[in-house]
């Protein structure tokens, strides 16, 4: 991801800390102290400072150009370099700097004409990414090819062609690349952050965050990794940790659109709908690149009583995605609002006839029905009512997929509304509610659902474990241990149980 950062401020700040007159070798030293830890606000401000100093360290003014190319800031690392003597100007590192620094710039012609006979990788990644950025995508295919054939191997280079094959729809090969960056360097902030992306595009969350986490461990100020980690939190409904986080990123950059999205996100979480649109209002111009702002946007105005406006907003996006399922959902309920039933009615029908049905399609499907004098209005009241076999399969792949990814208040509200549909007595459905109520803190709530579950398959190690780790943590000990020991006996090679029951008994 690309920040447009100010450059200006940046050097104001530097201006104003170089009239301390710190030596040169000390503020070298604290920009490749903060450049280590990706902290390249402060590494940018101590190295500006020493050049003023020492304008001819070709050492410090490699590193503030690497470090004004970190920050997004091509016009920056593009002076920085030019400053060089005429003589440096083609050396390999300095031309392959320029080179990125042009890629930034939207300068793509001069990018490869910086690069061009240098035969290293990061040169062959300047190449990649300029003809990437000109649409030709088999070409830089090839650039990619090229560098990840390199000796030794760039981990930089290695984790582009990941992002890139992740862009290009291959998955696998992405995940290959990612690892294979993270092999070569296991510090590499940009592999760890491609190993983030594969995870997350591959419905791996926890695994995506545990990635973000191995890169702020080494690099615990990179923009990138926080920001990554703080939209992965609001996805996986960890909202209490990712406030901090976005409050932090937002003093930090309160013009980064992302930011602004996870703001809103959050105080539309909250039922703050006016927040929701104080925070977006700056961005109308924008929405057009970014679905989801318009999305959370459109829905911010409908809750205002502004249907007219989301709508403007909303339609153009269904008629790029008809299959779009929530917007399709969100505009019938816009149309609603605005007295236009029949164009409700017609929004939703599609999702309505699915034999997977929501009970909120088809809620809204009846209202949208009889406001219109559809006769279709029974029908659709009368089937939100009922179970069928493919909506139970779809809920259910939808709460074990939340389970998987942790996810509790998703997986809480699909278990939930499969057993509001009659399927209370299934003591799988009962037990995995249980344990997802005992992640959200309801440990009553979880503990008597647990129990009718073991009551319903006694014999059911999982079951088992479930309920006889809860009794311990509700204080009911002896009880407890005896189920986990029971557990232990049904199913002696799983460590999960064996654990729990050595953990019970010491407690």
């Amino acid at each position: 991801m690309i920040r447009k950062t100010s450059l200006l401020a940046g050097v104001a700040l530097a201006l104003s800390l170089a009239a301390c007159s710190p030596d040169p070798e000390s503020s070298f030293a604290r920009g490749q102290e903060a450049f280590a830890e990706h902290d390249f606000r402060a590494a940018r401000v101590a190295l500006i400072a020493g050049l003023r100093e020492k304008p001819g360290n070709l050492e410090m003014r490699a590193l503030l150009a690497r470090t004004q190319i970190a920050l997004g800031d091509g016009e920056g690392a593009a002076a920085t370099l030019e400053r060089l003597p005429a003589g440096e100007m083609g050396a390999p590192e300095f031309a392959t700097l320029m080179g990125e620094a042009e890629v930034l710039r939207g300068r793509y012609a001069e990018a490869a004409a910086a690069v061009e006979g240098i035969e290293t990788a990061g040169a062959d990644r300047v190449r990649a990414l300029a003809l990437l950025a000109e649409g030709k995508v088999d070409d830089a295919a090839k650039a990619f090819a090229v560098g990840e054939g390199r000796d030794p191997a760039d981990p930089r280079l290695l984790a582009s062609s990941a992002r890139f094959e992740l862009a290009r729809g291959d998955i696998e090969r992405a995940r290959m690349l990612a690892d294979r960056a993270a092999d070569v360097d296991a510090a590499s902030i940009e592999a760890r952050l491609a190993q983030a992306l594969v995870a997350r595009v591959r419905d791996r969350l926890p695994a995506s965050l545990a990635y973000y986490d191995a890169a702020l461990k080494e690099h615990p100020a990179n923009f990138e990794a926080r920001l990554g980690k703080a939209d992965l939190l609001v996805v996986m409904e960890k909202y209490d940790d990712a406030r901090p986080l976005v409050s932090g990123l937002f003093e930090e950059a309160p013009e980064n659109r992302d930011i602004a999205l996870l703001r809103a996100k959050l105080a539309a979480r909250d039922g703050e709908w006016k927040q929701v649109r104080d925070i977006l209002q700056a961005y109308e111009a924008d929405m057009r690149d970014i679905p989801q702002m318009r999305l959370v946007y459109g829905e911010a105005l409908l809750e205002l009583g502004n249907g007219a406006q989301a709508l403007t907003l909303l339609q153009p996006m269904l008629r790029a995605n008809p299959g779009a399922r929530d917007l399709r959902a969100l505009i019938a309920r816009t149309q609603l609002a605005v007295g236009d039933a029949q164009g409700a009615l017609d929004t939703i029908e599609l999702l309505a006839m699915r034999p997977d049905a929501q009970p909120e399609e088809l809620a809204v499907a009846a209202k949208a029905a009889k406001a219109a004098g559809s006769s279709k209005a029974t029908e659709f009241q009368k089937r939100s009512r009922e179970v069928t076999p493919e909506w139970v399969g779809g809920e259910l792949a939808k709460a074990d997929r939340a389970l998987r990814n942790r996810q509790w208040e998703s997986a809480e509200r699909s278990y939930e509304a499969i057993m509001a549909k009659g399927a209370s007595k299934n003591a799988l459905v009962l037990n995995n509610l249980a344990f997802t109520k005992a992640q959200l803190g309801k440990k009553d709530e979880a503990l008597k659902l647990a129990l009718q579950a073991v009551e319903l398959d006694p014999q059911n190690a999982s079951i088992l474990d479930t309920a006889g780790w809860l009794l311990v943590q509700n204080g009911s000990r002896d009880r407890g241990v005896a189920m986990l020991e029971k557990a232990a006996k049904l199913d002696p090679d799983n460590a999960a149980i064996a654990n729990r029951l050595a953990r019970a008994k010491k407690s």
